[in-house]
């Protein structure tokens, strides 16, 4: 069994893990967003389809947190 500080840690981990997959969202959302104002609709709609399944992921992570 997991002692309560073990249970803090690997909550704390998941949380800075959602952190840096939410900051790499942002990134990825401003790539796509530049490359449709350029005009590259194939970066576009590939960091597009990368950032909706980090912003999914980062949801059942969220979730599994909940008690």
């Amino acid at each position: 069994m997991r002692g309560p500080d073990a249970a803090r840690r690997s909550t704390s981990a998941l949380l800075l893990y959602v952190i840096v997959l939410v900051a790499f969202q942002v990134f990825l959302i401003t790539v796509a967003v530049e490359a449709f104002q350029t005009g590259d609709t194939q970066l576009a709609w590939a960091t597009a389809i990368v950032s909706v399944t980090l912003a999914a992921l980062s949801a059942a992570l969220l979730r599994y947190l909940k008690p």
